[in-house]
């Protein structure tokens, strides 16, 4: 269990996996009630061809960023970039709330 305790050492870095992944699942659910299309084509190529690949690769940037941090939080430049990165996933996650509640209204309309 050390490995665990090594990657979930920063609150941020928990927070910005958890909002990797509400950004994954979101435009999973997006892209399957067709609300959204997903504008980046290398990660539509993902998604076409796999599901579980389109999950790993959204998600190894902040593992990859947890396994490093360790060895990199020291650098003066680690914090800012890190908040910046939630800042911009929180603001992406809520887009995606407001999306996703537009299209769910709009399908329970008569």
């Amino acid at each position: 269990m050390p490995v665990f305790r090594l990657l979930f050492r920063s609150k941020t870095l928990i927070l910005l996996f958890i909002l990797c992944l509400l950004d994954a699942v979101c435009t999973d659910i997006g892209l399957r009630l067709h609300y959204i299309q997903e504008a980046n084509p290398i990660i539509r190529r993902f998604y076409e061809w796999h599901l579980i690949t389109y999950y790993i690769v959204k998600l190894i940037f902040p593992v990859v960023l947890m396994m490093m941090h360790p060895y990199i939080r020291q650098k003066t430049w680690v914090k800012p970039c890190l908040t910046l990165t939630v800042i911009v996933y929180a603001t992406i996650n809520a887009y995606h709330v407001v999306w996703l509640t537009y299209g769910l209204t709009l399908a329970g309309s008569p």
